[in-house]
Protein backbone atom coordinates (compact mmCIF):
# COMPACT_ATOMS: atom_id res chain seq x y z
CA UNK A 1 0.00 0.00 0.00
CA UNK A 2 1.33 3.08 -1.32
CA UNK A 3 0.58 6.61 -2.78
CA UNK A 4 2.88 8.86 -5.01
CA UNK A 5 3.17 12.00 -6.76
CA UNK A 6 5.90 13.23 -9.20
CA UNK A 7 6.61 16.17 -11.04
CA UNK A 8 9.28 18.15 -12.87
CA UNK A 9 10.89 21.25 -12.29
CA UNK A 10 13.36 23.77 -14.36
CA UNK A 11 15.92 23.13 -11.81
CA UNK A 12 19.03 21.00 -11.78
CA UNK A 13 19.14 18.57 -9.44
CA UNK A 14 21.41 20.08 -6.88
CA UNK A 15 19.03 23.36 -6.65
CA UNK A 16 15.84 20.40 -6.22
CA UNK A 17 17.74 19.06 -3.52
CA UNK A 18 19.13 21.94 -1.37
CA UNK A 19 15.28 23.09 -1.67
CA UNK A 20 13.75 20.01 -0.04
CA UNK A 21 16.92 19.94 2.09
CA UNK A 22 16.50 23.37 3.74
CA UNK A 23 15.66 23.89 7.05
CA UNK A 24 11.86 24.35 7.71
CA UNK A 25 11.10 23.67 4.19
CA UNK A 26 7.40 23.06 4.09
CA UNK A 27 6.79 26.37 5.35
CA UNK A 28 7.36 27.57 2.11
CA UNK A 29 5.44 25.35 -0.38
CA UNK A 30 3.63 22.50 1.61
CA UNK A 31 -0.35 23.84 1.39
CA UNK A 32 -1.38 22.11 4.53
CA UNK A 33 1.67 23.25 7.07
CA UNK A 34 1.22 25.69 9.64
CA UNK A 35 4.41 26.41 10.82
CA UNK A 36 7.72 23.73 10.03
CA UNK A 37 9.86 23.76 13.14
CA UNK A 38 13.42 21.85 13.07
CA UNK A 39 15.00 19.94 16.44
CA UNK A 40 18.22 18.98 14.87
CA UNK A 41 19.40 19.36 11.10
CA UNK A 42 20.64 18.39 8.60
CA UNK A 43 21.20 15.03 7.42
CA UNK A 44 20.52 11.56 8.58
CA UNK A 45 18.90 11.68 12.21
CA UNK A 46 17.75 14.85 11.17
CA UNK A 47 14.31 15.35 13.34
CA UNK A 48 11.75 17.81 12.52
CA UNK A 49 7.97 18.93 13.54
CA UNK A 50 4.99 19.39 11.20
CA UNK A 51 1.65 21.63 12.46
CA UNK A 52 -0.87 21.49 10.54
CA UNK A 53 -3.76 24.29 9.48
CA UNK A 54 -6.23 21.71 11.48
CA UNK A 55 -3.98 21.77 14.53
CA UNK A 56 -2.77 17.86 13.91
CA UNK A 57 0.65 17.72 15.36
CA UNK A 58 3.37 15.36 13.69
CA UNK A 59 7.20 14.49 14.06
CA UNK A 60 9.37 13.25 11.22
CA UNK A 61 12.84 11.38 12.37
CA UNK A 62 14.87 11.11 9.13
CA UNK A 63 16.18 7.50 8.82
CA UNK A 64 17.73 8.12 5.49
CA UNK A 65 19.75 11.05 3.82
CA UNK A 66 22.21 10.51 0.36
CA UNK A 67 22.37 12.07 -3.01
CA UNK A 68 19.31 11.15 -3.74
CA UNK A 69 16.88 12.97 -1.32
CA UNK A 70 15.78 11.34 1.91
CA UNK A 71 13.76 9.00 3.91
CA UNK A 72 11.77 9.83 7.11
CA UNK A 73 9.29 8.36 9.46
CA UNK A 74 6.40 10.78 10.39
CA UNK A 75 3.22 10.07 13.37
CA UNK A 76 3.11 11.08 16.69
CA UNK A 77 3.16 8.55 19.64
CA UNK A 78 3.76 5.76 16.88
CA UNK A 79 5.05 6.26 13.43
CA UNK A 80 1.97 6.17 10.78
CA UNK A 81 4.18 6.07 7.47
CA UNK A 82 7.35 6.42 5.89
CA UNK A 83 7.94 9.01 3.14
CA UNK A 84 10.54 8.96 0.71
CA UNK A 85 11.60 12.22 -1.39
CA UNK A 86 13.48 11.66 -4.40
CA UNK A 87 14.55 13.59 -6.68
CA UNK A 88 16.26 12.74 -9.78
CA UNK A 89 17.66 15.15 -12.54
CA UNK A 90 20.73 16.47 -14.14
CA UNK A 91 21.95 20.42 -14.51
CA UNK A 92 18.82 21.66 -16.53
CA UNK A 93 16.21 20.29 -14.78
CA UNK A 94 15.19 17.57 -12.43
CA UNK A 95 11.78 15.74 -11.13
CA UNK A 96 11.08 14.86 -7.15
CA UNK A 97 9.22 12.23 -6.46
CA UNK A 98 7.29 11.78 -2.65
CA UNK A 99 6.06 8.15 -2.11
CA UNK A 100 3.95 7.17 1.04
CA UNK A 101 3.97 4.17 2.85
CA UNK A 102 1.30 4.22 5.28
CA UNK A 103 1.18 1.72 8.43
CA UNK A 104 -2.16 0.69 8.92
CA UNK A 105 -3.44 -0.36 12.53
CA UNK A 106 -5.81 -1.94 11.38
CA UNK A 107 -5.14 -6.04 12.01
CA UNK A 108 -8.25 -7.79 10.32
CA UNK A 109 -7.36 -8.00 6.57
CA UNK A 110 -10.67 -7.32 5.26
CA UNK A 111 -10.84 -3.88 7.10
CA UNK A 112 -7.63 -2.98 6.16
CA UNK A 113 -8.34 -3.52 2.33
CA UNK A 114 -11.50 -1.92 2.65
CA UNK A 115 -10.65 1.39 4.86
CA UNK A 116 -7.22 1.46 2.25
CA UNK A 117 -9.51 1.24 -1.56
CA UNK A 118 -12.20 3.01 -0.04
CA UNK A 119 -10.88 5.91 1.70
CA UNK A 120 -7.37 6.26 3.28
CA UNK A 121 -5.89 5.73 -0.64
CA UNK A 122 -7.45 9.08 -1.81
CA UNK A 123 -7.17 11.27 0.88
CA UNK A 124 -3.92 10.63 0.81
CA UNK A 125 -3.31 11.11 -2.55
CA UNK A 126 -4.84 13.88 -2.80
CA UNK A 127 -2.46 15.15 -0.16
CA UNK A 128 0.32 13.87 -1.35
CA UNK A 129 -0.83 15.28 -5.22
CA UNK A 130 -1.51 18.99 -3.04
CA UNK A 131 2.35 18.68 -1.31
CA UNK A 132 3.91 18.38 -4.86
CA UNK A 133 1.88 20.89 -6.70
CA UNK A 134 3.03 23.20 -3.97
CA UNK A 135 6.92 22.55 -4.41
CA UNK A 136 6.57 22.93 -8.32
CA UNK A 137 4.52 26.15 -7.94
CA UNK A 138 7.24 27.37 -5.23
CA UNK A 139 10.45 26.72 -7.99
CA UNK A 140 8.67 28.52 -10.39
CA UNK A 141 7.60 31.35 -8.28
CA UNK A 142 10.00 32.00 -5.32
CA UNK A 143 7.05 32.78 -3.13
CA UNK A 144 5.13 30.86 -0.60
CA UNK A 145 2.47 28.82 -1.40
CA UNK A 146 -0.82 30.04 -0.13
CA UNK A 147 -2.82 27.61 2.61
CA UNK A 148 -5.28 25.64 1.13
CA UNK A 149 -3.88 26.63 -2.36
CA UNK A 150 -5.55 23.90 -4.16
CA UNK A 151 -8.46 23.08 -1.55
CA UNK A 152 -8.92 22.19 1.98
CA UNK A 153 -8.17 18.99 2.78
CA UNK A 154 -10.35 16.80 5.81
CA UNK A 155 -7.60 15.53 7.71
CA UNK A 156 -4.83 18.46 7.76
CA UNK A 157 -6.91 21.59 6.72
Amino acid sequence: MQVESKSYVNKSKTETLNLIRKQGNLNDFHPYCAHNTVTKWPGKGSVDHIEYLSGLKYRRDFIEWDDTGYTLEIGRNRKIAKVQWLVEGNNQESSLHITIKPKLPYKNALIRYLAWNLYIKHKLQSYIDAVVRGFVEYTETGSRVDRNKYGKHAWFS
